[in-house]
């Protein structure tokens, strides 16, 4: 089984080439999943989110982890700025929030990169038993995908799984693919 995805999105939403590089390493690594994200541009921030968990995002620059339970559609986002900023909600079905969660996940640890340079890392390191249960985390069976929001004018998508085109939505978990299957 793999424990690590690497990949490079080098074609946005609409399959035009993608000059900035976005690129993750997705791993599990003892008792957590870990992503971290690289990209070739100056960090497009939208809140002073330095390590905090904070809503938004991905209105600026953002990775982005989704994970599925493909046996009750159960599904968490995870959003990761630049700075190391990040947020989390769980869904029961395609952006219908799944009650009563812990959320923010308790013991997830981030860092990112200062403004201004020529481009940014951040990673994200989430504990598996933060997990909401009903996601109920099986690397052999649970789906997702990873993918960017790059800047804002206009703002771009990647994507890693192929989500068939159309407007731009991440929420198509029916299109998600098995990460370390």
């Amino acid at each position: 089984m793999p424990q690590v995805i690497t990949a490079t999105l080098d074609k946005d939403w609409f399959r035009a080439p993608v000059a900035e590089n976005p690129s993750f390493e997705l791993r599990l690594e003892n008792d957590a999943i870990v992503l971290e994200a690289r990209v070739s541009k100056t960090p497009l921030c939208v809140a002073d989110d330095a390590g905090c968990f904070t809503a938004g995002l991905w209105q600026g620059d953002c990775a982005e982890l989704f994970l599925r339970n493909p046996d009750n559609g159960v599904y968490i986002e995870v959003n990761l700025s630049p700075r190391g900023g990040w947020w989390t909600c769980a869904f029961s079905a395609p952006r219908v929030n799944l009650p009563d969660q812990p959320i923010p996940l308790a013991g997830v640890t981030t860092s990112g990169c200062a403004e201004g340079g020529p481009e940014w890392t951040a990673r994200i390191r989430i504990p598996v038993a933060s997990l909401p249960a009903d996601l109920a985390f099986d690397p052999a069976k649970t789906c997702g995908n990873v993918t960017f929001c790059l800047g804002n004018a206009p703002q771009r998508y990647m994507t890693y799984a192929d989500l068939g085109g159309g407007t731009p939505d991440f929420h198509r978990p029916e299109r998600w693919t098995p990460l370390f299957a």
